[in-house]
């Protein structure tokens, strides 16, 4: 996350046979001996998913989390190669919370189908798109601020 920040990636799979969900938590102490969930949201992908923590200053100055999970198109099989929903989460301060935590910055459906059972890394196939969406959404958010 940042620097002498302590956190842990926590995850969890439900049972399955053939394909089953991963539940990820991004815990930090918290008041006394609580753990505080940094994901505001649901963080949740299926075995046949990718994921990652990123650092770009030029987009954060904390490290991002990054998730490819495979979408079911026609005439596919469960181990065949799909398209992948990229979910960034970015961290961000909420007054109202008082702290800072990880939404959902961006998300979109891959143009190509990857083969994750030949070892494709999708995350790293998918970086220049993802970096350049998540650099326009900074650079839009500037001119969305409301004057003080």
């Amino acid at each position: 996350m940042k620097k002498d920040l302590p956190a842990l990636l926590f995850s969890a799979e439900s049972g399955g046979v053939s394909g089953w969900t991963i539940h990820f938590a991004l815990l930090r102490p918290g008041k006394g001996t609580n753990l505080q969930d940094l994901f505001i949201s649901d963080v949740s992908v299926s075995n046949q998913s990718q994921r990652a923590f990123w650092g770009d200053p030029t987009i954060s100055n904390a490290q991002f989390f990054m998730t490819a999970d495979y979408v079911w198109g026609p005439d596919e099989s469960h181990y065949s190669p799909h398209r992948y929903i990229i979910s960034a989460y970015i961290q961000k301060r909420s007054l109202e919370l008082e702290g800072s935590y990880y939404y959902l910055e961006d998300r979109y459906m891959t143009a190509r189908s990857y083969d994750q059972d030949a070892g494709v890394n999708i995350l790293a196939s998918e970086r220049p798109e993802i970096l350049a969406r998540l650099r326009r959404l900074k650079v839009g958010s500037h001119s969305r601020r409301i004057p003080q």
